[in-house]
């Protein structure tokens, strides 16, 4: 009976970095994914025959550069091209686009507000001072405080005089990013209603803060997390993989492959071996059983914990305590395919922000009262409405002259607080979409050729995220870091001995993507006596 160093449950793209990095290390690792195609929410597929764009995601997508390097995926086919940040249409017909050029990002600023434009500056080296901060936190396995040992006293002494040695300054910028609203942090820096929409919609889309909400600024400093954001004085790029977020998970299937693991589709894993409190391998759906040293779930924690094991094999408490972890659906996806380009009447034709994406957010009180709605549990009245054509950058995921148009709606809850997401509320949703797009695209509508919708429940069902989650857990102040997924579970172990976590629903979460597959794929590493 063969035996593998590592089996990887689930093909999603932390999963497959954790499996590509044990492989590269030497390891007999081998990945089940449940679907016939390897991403999770980064599968594409075909909405129309020729017409292909990513199912559930938007369709930026892309993996930290020492990732990349480290597991030479241009090597295996990927390609990243970056471009300029988009541009968000408000309600009152005005826009606000991002340029990567400081020049051009500057100018652009102008147009709004000279203050804004001189703010610009301060604003992001803050945002990028913050970033190196939480860079530095993020790039290694965030140690366990309740944990009584020598290297835990270390690392909090070496966390404590890292703090003591920053400036009161820095101190006090810190505290406000991780304290303050995205509003009143960006209140605070910007004069124009219309650069403070763009960078709190762009900031806050897919997660479950309003604009309004406290210790929501900290989002504002993602986008500056990239460490290829460059000394040009312009902003954050938009980064589109050639092929869609699929083309990613080809390229780490590759890897996994090129270094001798094995990557197995529709192998839906239903149980985790379990004998004296340690996983010993899985069971699939057709029964078959396959055993291994150690066992990784890309799964997210509810999933892992609540379907795949006996509870009665878990510790007294556990079962409750993983149920008490927050996950809620926030984000709906709408697909489109369309007979020619749209054009935004707000917008230069040549205005080359749009290759990064168009938002439409309205307002800040408009975003305040979709949030409220997703609180409320009603079909959101003005949603945040992100939108991507990717075939403007890809050409071959449309044919000649026609396009595909990927949109994210967000602040969609995933239950409705008078029943269920009927076929005639879906289609509401849809309908509200193209609405908004016609106020802004004359004649958008003409164009559409096919058009499908998708609602919390219907992404946890196709794809197995709980609620219809991409962040696998909300990534609030409360459940991050050592507190990610919980309390006393900081790291990639678990209670189940040779059992890891290795999804977003683990520290950096959505931070870092892939940092979880790395961070968990080193610690196995290391269990298994592989140095590669």
């Amino acid at each position: 009976m063969k035996r593998h160093d590592a089996i990887v449950i689930g093909g999603g793209l932390n999963g497959l970095t954790a499996a590509a990095y044990l492989a590269r290390a030497g390891a007999d690792v081998l990945v089940v994914e449940r679907n016939a195609a390897l991403g999770s929410a980064a599968a594409g597929y075909e909405i129309l025959p020729g017409f292909r764009l990513p199912r559930y995601s938007l369709g930026k997508a892309t993996l930290p550069a020492r990732v990349v390097a480290d597991l030479e995926l241009p090597r295996h086919g990927l390609r990243l091209f970056r471009v300029d940040g988009g541009l968000t249409l408000l309600s009152d017909g005005a826009y606000h686009a991002s340029y990567r050029d400081g020049v051009m990002q500057r100018r652009e600023l102008a147009r709004l507000s000279l203050k804004d434009a001189d703010a610009w500056t301060r604003f992001r080296r803050d945002m990028l001072a913050a970033a190196t901060h939480l860079r530095a936190a993020l790039s290694k396995p965030m140690e366990n405080p309740s944990r009584r040992s020598l290297a835990a006293f270390r690392n909090l002494l070496g966390q404590a005089d890292k703090l003591a040695a920053k400036s009161t300054g820095e101190l006090h910028d810190l505290v406000r990013i991780w304290t303050l609203s995205a509003a009143d942090l960006l209140e605070s820096y910007f004069e124009s209603d219309a650069v403070r929409t763009h960078l709190a919609a762009s900031a806050l889309a897919g997660t479950t803060l309003g604009p309004m909400a406290p210790t929501g600024a900290h989002f504002l400093m993602q986008a500056f997390m990239d460490e290829t954001v460059g000394a040009s004085g312009g902003a954050p790029a938009t980064v589109i993989p050639l092929g869609g977020p699929e083309a990613i998970a080809n390229a780490l299937a590759a890897s996994i492959t090129a270094n001798g693991g094995t990557v197995r589709t529709e192998a839906e894993v239903t149980d985790v071996l379990v004998r004296d409190r340690k996983a010993r391998g899985v069971a699939l759906a057709n029964g078959e059983e396959i055993f291994a040293n150690a066992v990784l779930s890309d799964l997210d924690l509810k999933r892992t914990f609540l379907a795949l094991f006996p509870w009665k094999e878990l510790p007294n408490g556990f079962v409750e305590r993983v149920g008490r972890f927050r996950m809620r659906g926030v984000t709906a996806k709408v697909n489109i395919a369309l007979d020619a380009l749209p054009v935004f009447s707000d917008v230069p034709r040549d205005c080359p922000s749009l290759l990064g994406g168009v938002r439409l957010a309205g307002s800040l009180d408009d975003m305040e009262q979709a949030f409220d709605d997703w609180r409320d549990r009603i079909p959101p009245r003005t949603p945040v409405i992100e939108t991507l054509i990717p075939s403007m950058v890809d050409r071959s995921l449309a044919p000649h002259g026609k396009h595909v148009m990927s949109v994210a709606v967000h602040y969609v809850p995933e239950t409705l607080h008078d029943g269920a997401w009927t076929s005639e509320r879906k289609d509401e949703l849809g309908d509200l979409v193209v609405t908004r797009l016609e106020t802004h695209s004359p004649g958008i509508k003409e164009r559409i050729l096919a058009l499908e919708t998708l609602v919390p429940p219907d992404i946890e069902n196709e794809v197995g995220l709980t609620a219809g989650d991409f962040e696998q857990g909300e990534m609030t102040l409360d459940q991050m870091f050592f507190n990610r997924p919980m309390a006393g579970l900081a790291g990639y172990e678990t209670p189940i001995g040779n059992f890891y976590l290795c999804s977003g629903s683990a520290h950096p979460g959505a931070l870092v993507p892939g940092g979880a597959g790395a961070g968990a794929a080193a610690l196995v590493a290391a269990a298994l006596g592989k140095r590669g």
